[in-house]
C-alpha cells in the first residue's frame, strides 16, 4: 500500500490500453471547380471551406468572405439553381 500523498502508478503494459486516434480518410483528388455538373448540397458538403470559398469567388457571390461553410453551401446551391433556370 502507498503512503499518504504518494501517487499510485499502474505497471507499464498491464491493464493499460493505448488509444490511437482514428485518422480521417485521405482526401481524393477533385476535379476543377467548374467542370462538374450539378453542385448539389450533398456534393458541396464534401468540400473544405477553402474549396467552397473558391467556388463562391468564381460565381462572384457577395459576402462570401464572412460566410460560414454552411452559409457558403446554401449560397452555392441557390446560385446553382438560379443559374440552371436562367440557362434554359
Amino acid at each position: 500500500m502507498s503512503a499518504p500523498g504518494e501517487a499510485v502508478v499502474a505497471p507499464a503494459g498491464k491493464g493499460t490500453k493505448k488509444t490511437t486516434a482514428k485518422k480521417a480518410p485521405p482526401k481524393t483528388a477533385r476535379a476543377a471547380s467548374g467542370s462538374r455538373r450539378g453542385s448539389g448540397q450533398g456534393e458541396l458538403r464534401q468540400l473544405s471551406k477553402a474549396e467552397l470559398y473558391e467556388r463562391a469567388a468564381a460565381q462572384d457571390l457577395p459576402g462570401r468572405s464572412k460566410m460560414s461553410p454552411e452559409e457558403l453551401i446554401a449560397a452555392l446551391a441557390r446560385a446553382g439553381r438560379h443559374r440552371k433556370t436562367n440557362a434554359a
